[in-house]
């Protein structure tokens, strides 16, 4: 064969295995830049670059929105069902992490031109002017070329078609270890184009001491400046956007987005006040910057640069007047004529200290009560001590509250009464009704009982006959909660189980070895709609708590109550609680102190002091 023939062979095979490696990382698609027609894994491809995976993305589904927020990863702390509910509208969260003002605009300006839309909601934050127009990684950081008219459309493309293959091995290893909960591998909802936060907004948080110490590494110094070097062509972009949006009679909504007093400290007074400036020529905006009452508490906020979804719905309730918990200091709608009145509030640093956030409250765990001294054990308590712990708390003016009452300075900001305090009551049994209902009526206390709802009524356990201490039925809960006094929660259906009496034993409502994941999430989910709705259908009252068996729970546990309708959730820990306003993981993974025969009504006085205020 001649040398000639040879070359052309190789040169065929050359052009031949291109052609293959091109068409593989065109079907493994790590990027989403090709429609990602085998995998649809777009969870993945918006994490290794969003700015090119949701125009993919949205170019195949943009006839399911209608409205988009656009911005940085600030963007993202803004539930988008709650602006869909407020507007009335289909919104896509469009935000780029990294993003900065220059992309915003090319970005919302293909949109605008290439879809139907009625909302435009743009973030904006002081670091818009701080940077402006950067790309660090031109595969990870690049603008798509539909975007991009600086972009060569081949070019572009055409490094998608020749990726490394480590690009590919990543893609294909976090398909086929993905679970149910988000990984760094996967951080966004393809859905709405924000970040997966379930495990962050599920995971349990009550003083700050605590928060700072046990951050998951996150950063809350930000001792630098950050020199506004672009304020001239970060506002030429948002009055491209302001201009393009009234061509196409869209409502525009800008937002200026809260900040950490860390970071709000990198921005200088003057260049803050020239920005606000040119962004109040091209329209009057909402604007959070500066001190208020959450930007002194790092618990509102997952680092020193991103404010918790809560904040976010705060902002959005203040905005649209919602019935949310909004701070007492907490925005303006800023215009032209009044910003540098509303720059000097912002820089007030006392801005926002007066307000009291949070409050401890115990909470005391009971569970059965007896007449008979001799009964009584580490979970039975005799009636004369029960009495002398209850009316010890009132004599000191404790005053006994529901976890209701707890959700609505929560979510609501309602006030507290002085020295709160939850008594609680485990398993569901005859003497809580017949015993602790009396002694609390006579002392104006109330409490709440979590039952075990395959046991309500019953005096032997399951399908077994083997006797147990007597369980109220639902009709005789009823009564109780008719009274005021009494409330009723959850502590699973069928899951708090007897390592020796159940054939099929978990370790409270943890996954067992046989389970698959996909299997618990239906069972634990199938279990806690079941309680829910007997309770609610025999007894009356809302059910939103999870009381753990035994205190066992794990961040999926977490993570799929919260999605189940469990606002509240209640473990054995013995710790107290710091309940905080508009922070709804204050009342995740709830302590609670241990009460038994031993415990003197002067000895649990004295042990709530040291708590509370020690």
């Amino acid at each position: 064969m001649s040398l000639k023939k040879q070359l052309l062979i190789f040169l065929a095979a050359c052009l031949v295995f291109a052609a293959l490696y091109a068409a593989l990382c065109a079907l493994i698609d790590p990027f989403g830049v090709f429609g990602d027609v085998i995998f649809d894994y777009y969870e993945y491809n918006m994490t290794e670059n969003p700015r090119v995976a949701k125009i993919a993305y949205i170019d195949r589904h943009h006839d399911e929105y209608d409205s988009y927020i656009f911005g940085c990863s600030k963007a993202s702390s803004y539930p988008i069902e709650e602006f869909n509910e407020y507007l009335g509208a289909k919104f896509y969260n469009m935000f780029t992490y990294g993003s900065d003002l220059a992309d915003a605009e090319k970005t919302a300006l293909y949109v605008l031109d290439n879809y139907e839309v009625k909302n435009l909601v743009l973030e904006i934050s002081p670091e818009a002017a701080y940077t402006y127009d950067a790309e660090e990684d031109s595969y990870k950081n690049n603008l798509h070329c539909k975007v991009d008219e600086r972009v060569n459309p081949l070019l572009f493309y055409g490094k998608y078609l020749f990726l490394s293959p480590v690009y590919l091995k990543d893609k294909l290893s976090s398909y086929l270890s993905r679970s149910y909960l988000p990984d760094e591998t996967r951080v966004f909802s393809a859905e709405t184009g924000a970040y997966n936060k379930v495990l962050r907004d599920s995971a349990p948080i009550s003083d700050l001491e605590s928060y700072l110490e046990n951050a998951s590494g996150a950063e809350f110094d930000m001792d630098y400046k950050r020199p506004l070097a672009y304020i001239d062509e970060a506002a030429e972009s948002v009055a491209s956007i302001k201009k393009k949006c009234d061509e196409k009679g869209v409502n525009l909504i800008m937002i200026g987005s809260p900040m950490y007093d860390a970071e709000w400290n990198c921005y200088e007074k003057e260049e803050v006040g020239l920005f606000l400036e040119k962004l109040t020529e091209i329209s009057d905006f909402y604007c959070f910057w500066g001190y208020s009452t959450f930007s002194h508490d790092a618990r509102y906020f997952y680092d020193a640069y991103h404010f918790r979804n809560c904040v976010g719905s705060a902002v959005l309730a203040s905005v649209f007047g919602g019935d949310g918990y909004v701070p007492e200091t907490f925005g303006y709608l800023l215009t032209h004529e009044n910003f540098s009145s509303a720059l000097d509030e912002m820089y007030d640093s006392g801005r926002g200290t007066d307000e009291v956030l949070s409050l401890k409250v115990p909470i005391l765990m009971y569970h059965a009560l007896t007449n008979d001294p001799s009964e009584a054990s580490d979970t039975v308590i005799t009636a004369e001590k029960f009495e002398e712990q209850i009316a010890a708390l009132a004599e000191a003016g404790y005053t006994a509250v529901f976890y209701s009452d707890l959700c609505d300075y929560v979510y609501g900001g309602a006030n507290l009464p002085g020295n709160p305090i939850l008594i609680t009551f485990d398993d569901g049994y005859e003497s809580n009704l017949t015993i602790a209902l009396p002694i609390l009526e006579k002392y104006g206390m109330c409490a709440t009982v979590a039952v075990i709802g395959v046991s309500a009524g019953k005096d032997t356990y399951k399908d077994t006959g083997v006797p147990i201490i007597p369980h109220f039925s639902l009709d005789a809960a009823k009564k109780a909660y008719n009274s005021g006094i009494m409330d009723f929660q959850s502590h699973t259906y069928d899951m708090h189980r007897s390592e020796t009496l159940d054939a099929e034993y978990r370790e409270g409502v943890l996954k067992t070895e046989k389970e698959s994941e996909k299997e618990y999430i239906a069972a634990l989910r199938e279990d806690f709609g079941t309680s829910k709705a007997e309770l609610e259908a025999g007894i009356g009252n809302k059910v939103f708590v999870m009381t753990y068996p035994y205190g066992k729970y794990s961040e999926l546990t977490e993570v799929i109550m919260m999605q189940s309708g469990a606002k509240v959730s209640v473990t054995v820990s013995e710790h107290i609680n710091e309940i905080s306003k508009g922070l709804p993981q204050s009342l995740r993974a709830l302590g609670r102190l241990n009460m038994d025969d031993k415990v003197s009504g002067s000895a649990l006085l004295r042990r709530l002091a040291d708590l509370i205020y020690g």
